[in-house]
Formats: structure tokens, C-alpha cells, sequence
């Protein structure tokens, strides 16, 4: 038998107390509980117990615990169960603690999945230019069943989608300059896949977007390749070095065509 010797409020939280006992072996201290606990369990000084009520106790003060640390975490923003569950297991709650509080906050209302879903996609949509791919992704790691994520999706138009990839593109069009059509082409097609993008979602964001260099644009693109070949391959005998020259040119996306122009053009550079 275990009897309440003493009843101390905690001097940097008045709202916990310190339970002192008496097991037989002289007062110690024993555990703390909010104010809440204190009035359910009716806990006072000379009261009595045996060691399963103390553990009642104990397991009911954690709950609280954990319920109020859960309510202050969300009220910074939205959270997933999972996102709660990995909140309270780093403050060192028991799996069976954290079961019974998120169990309570879904009743609740705090915790809904569906809520949160619908506003991660909005929220993605209007200040980003993530792809679809990338937003489900993201709310799978957060826990999301992906039947919600399918429904919170529809939230994203494929008007929207295109308007973004589209975007995407005209961004990084002008940074290309130095490669050829086919290798632009490419590139968009490579950023937009990163980004989240489905493949039609590309096709007609690559269609809606000019990235295709006038031949003398192309050409001088294709110069700063060729010459950087031409240092490459210049011990080479004339032979060997026109066909590295072209297989290396053709590999980046040029016609053959305006490969022999570039060639050509080098050989005058080379004969100035």
C-alpha cells in the first residue's frame, strides 16, 4: 500500500504537481500530474492506493499530457496523423499513449486527413509549379491513403497543369541557348518529368513552348560545341578527326547538314 504524504505545485508550471509517497520506506518522490488529473483522481494527502492505480494514474496523466502537447503543436498549422504520431513518439510518449491521443483528436475534428489533403494541393497549386507526381509523393510521406490524395487532386486542373509546365519552360528556354533543338526539346522534357509532370502534360507543354533555334542561332550553338571537339580530337589525322568531329556533333542533336556548315566553317578559322 502506497499513501500520499505530500502535494507540492511545481514552481515552473503551477498547473503540475509533485506527488510525494510513503511505500514503507519513508517519504519520496513518486510522480507529478496536471490540475486536471489531480481533480479526476481526487488525489489528496493521506490518500491510499495500490501500485495498478497508481499506474492508472500515471498511464491518464500521460494522455493528458500528450492530448494538450498535440493541441499546442496544431495550432501552429494542419497535421497528419502520422505527423502527430512522430511528434509525440519524439517526446518519448507510449505507442499505447499516442494510439489513445490521435484516436481522440480524429474524433475530434483535429485530425482529418481530408482537410488536410485538399489544402496541401491547393496551397501546392497556388504558390508553386510542382507537377502532380511530386504533390502525391509528398503526402504519401506524410502519411495520406492514397484514395484521399486522388480525390484532393482533382483540385488541380489539367488547365492548371499545362499552364504551369508551360511556365517551367519559358523559364529555363533561355538558358539553352547553347544546345541544339532536339537537345532543348530534351531538356524540357527531363525538367518537366523532375517537376512532377505526367507525359501528356509534357507533350503539349513542349508544344506550346519555342524552343526550336533559327538555323544560324543552331549553328552558332553548334560552334561552341565543334570547337570544343575540334581541341578534343586535334592530334588526330585529318580522316579520323572529321569522323569523330561528326559522330561527337551528331550524338548532341544536329543534322548532319549544318554539322558539315560548322566543319566547314572551322576549316577556314584553322586556315586564317
Amino acid at each position: 500500500m502506497t499513501i500520499i504524504t505530500k502535494i507540492q505545485t511545481q514552481k515552473l508550471n503551477k498547473e503540475r504537481f509533485n506527488i510525494y509517497t510513503d511505500s514503507g520506506k519513508g517519504e519520496e518522490y513518486s510522480f507529478s500530474v496536471d490540475a486536471d488529473t489531480l481533480v479526476k483522481f481526487n488525489l489528496k494527502k493521506g490518500m491510499s492506493f495500490e501500485p495498478f492505480e497508481l499506474e492508472e494514474i500515471i498511464l491518464a496523466d500521460q494522455i493528458r499530457k500528450a492530448y494538450l502537447s498535440s493541441i499546442v503543436y496544431l495550432s501552429r498549422m494542419m497535421r497528419t496523423k502520422k505527423e502527430i504520431e512522430q511528434y509525440l513518439l519524439k517526446q518519448e510518449f507510449t505507442a499505447e499513449t499516442i494510439q489513445t491521443t490521435t484516436i481522440r483528436l480524429e474524433n475530434e475534428g483535429y485530425i482529418n486527413e481530408e482537410k488536410y489533403s485538399d489544402s496541401y494541393v491547393r496551397t501546392s497549386v497556388n504558390t508553386t509549379l510542382k507537377g502532380p507526381v511530386i504533390i502525391r509523393n509528398e503526402l504519401i510521406t506524410k502519411g495520406i491513403k492514397n484514395p484521399v490524395i486522388e480525390n484532393s487532386l482533382k483540385h488541380y486542373s489539367f488547365e492548371k497543369q499545362v499552364q504551369h509546365a508551360v511556365q517551367l519552360c519559358q523559364k529555363k528556354v533561355s538558358s539553352l541557348n547553347r544546345y541544339s533543338s532536339s537537345q532543348k526539346k530534351l531538356k524540357l522534357e527531363e525538367l518537366l518529368r523532375r517537376k512532377g509532370f505526367t507525359s501528356s502534360i509534357i507533350t503539349i507543354a513542349i508544344e506550346e513552348t519555342e524552343y526550336e533555334s533559327e538555323e544560324d542561332e543552331e549553328l552558332q550553338a553548334l560552334l561552341v560545341h565543334a570547337r570544343k571537339a575540334n581541341r578534343k580530337y586535334d592530334k588526330l589525322d585529318n580522316w579520323e578527326h572529321n569522323q569523330k568531329m561528326k559522330s561527337a556533333l551528331f550524338r548532341k542533336g544536329f543534322s548532319i547538314e549544318l554539322i558539315e556548315k560548322a566543319l566547314a566553317i572551322l576549316q577556314d578559322e584553322n586556315e586564317e
